[in-house]
């Protein structure tokens, strides 16, 4: 029995000792990883239908992340991060059918530079929460869409069909600082960390207009480099 109380603690203090960093060191990780997107309050485009005009309705759109942050390790339980990360935002828009167009591929794409500032507090061995606050500079925006119409006789075959490809840039439309709250965990094994974290903006995406917010969920992993 006391063989097996031995073998419980050694694993568990070389699991602690794998899992955390001394207090007053610095590390590097950079980190890789994919971000499902939206808009909170609405997308902020609009379309006539049937005479009226309508919003078009806002879905996840996937996207890309990555960048680096420096964490500085206060203490056995809490450590202090800031980086640079590129961040894909926006949102994926409807598609739209009439008698003789259809509107397919259609998406705002949001591309931001951002300064995430993160507290991490460690729950378990590798185990960490963390939150901050994360301003925001815009790089590009763009709205997609291909348009494409045809002909449709008596009984209803589409014939003569025609695509046109749009890229709109939105770029000066948009406010070009802001700021969102990222919250989320981590896990770290032999310097290997996998994170999700999700921002949710505080200010509207546009300079004028109703008030449409970034809702940004990223996956990623990274590689710790102890300095």
């Amino acid at each position: 029995m006391k063989r097996i109380a031995v073998l419980i603690v050694l694993v568990t203090s070389t699991l602690v000792s794998m899992a955390q960093n001394k207090p007053g060191t610095w590390s590097v990780i950079p980190h890789v990883g994919v971000s499902i997107s939206s808009l909170l309050g609405g997308s902020g485009i609009y379309e006539v239908v049937d005479n009226m005009i309508v919003e078009v309705k806002p879905h996840a759109l996937l996207g890309f992340v990555g960048g680096a942050d420096v964490m500085y390790q206060a203490s056995d339980a809490v450590g202090l991060s800031a980086g640079l990360s590129f961040v894909q935002a926006g949102c994926k828009l409807e598609d739209y059918t009439d008698e003789h167009t259809t509107v397919y591929d259609r998406y705002l794409r949001i591309n931001y530079v951002s300064m995430p500032i993160l507290v991490h507090n460690k729950l378990l061995p590798g185990l960490s929460v963390k939150v901050g606050i994360e301003p925001t500079c815009l790089f590009n925006a763009n709205n997609h869409e291909v348009q494409q119409s045809y002909e449709v006789d008596k009984e209803g075959k589409k014939s003569n069909f025609h695509e046109d490809e749009f890229t709109i840039d939105m770029k000066n439309g948009m406010r070009k600082f802001g700021l969102s709250i990222p919250v989320g965990v981590s896990y770290e094994y032999e310097n290997v960390v996998l994170g999700a974290l999700y921002h949710v903006g505080v200010f509207n995406i546009y300079k004028k207009g109703d008030s449409s917010r970034n809702s940004v969920f990223e996956v990623s992993v990274g590689y710790k480099l102890n300095l």
